[in-house]
């Protein structure tokens, strides 16, 4: 190659370079920004009052001024930070898969142990909003769970962490 053609491609390389710069660099599938897709579409910081049955256990907080108290059930110290992410989790964690109605028609929905759920979450919000969710059994490989909102008939396959979150709010393992 003869030293014009070196002395363009070095032009080349230095003008794509401060593009690149100039330009924040290329985009990617990576570098989106975060968007929640969880079920729950109450903004977490606006959520006033959470009822969690599991079980036989029963929680209902209450987030005033100070942060969240709780005005039933037993719990142990730390438990607002583990509300707090129990929230944020089924805020920001999307299903793996909702199963349709099409795709429920003629099945018993105990199968997905639905009936009754395993647990059961319901969120209020600052104004009339309100959120209702019931978890089931675990899928057969034990990492998902299954979840119906109360205004939905499908049925979405979430992480396991998520209703795990919401079961271990009183301190159990």
């Amino acid at each position: 190659m003869n030293r014009f053609a070196w002395i363009a491609a070095a032009l080349a390389a230095t003008t794509f370079l401060a593009a690149l710069a100039f330009t924040g660099g290329r985009g990617g599938p990576g570098l989106a920004p975060f968007t929640p897709a969880g079920l729950l579409t109450i903004p977490a910081e606006q959520v006033r009052e959470v009822e969690v049955t599991s079980g036989d256990r029963q929680w209902h907080f209450v987030r005033g001024e100070s942060g969240w108290r709780a005005e039933r059930g037993t719990v142990t110290a730390g438990f607002e930070a583990r509300l707090e992410g129990a929230v944020t989790l089924l805020r920001n964690s999307g299903p793996e898969r909702i199963l349709t109605d099409a795709e429920l028609a003629g099945v018993d929905v105990a199968q997905f142990g639905l009936d009754p759920p395993r647990s059961r979450v319901i969120l209020r919000g600052s104004g009339a909003d309100s959120f209702a969710i019931s978890f089931g059994a675990a899928n057969l490989l034990g990492l998902s769970r299954y979840a119906r909102l109360d205004d939905k008939r499908e049925i979405a396959l979430l992480p396991g962490f998520v209703p795990e979150a919401w079961e271990q709010l009183g301190g159990a393992p």
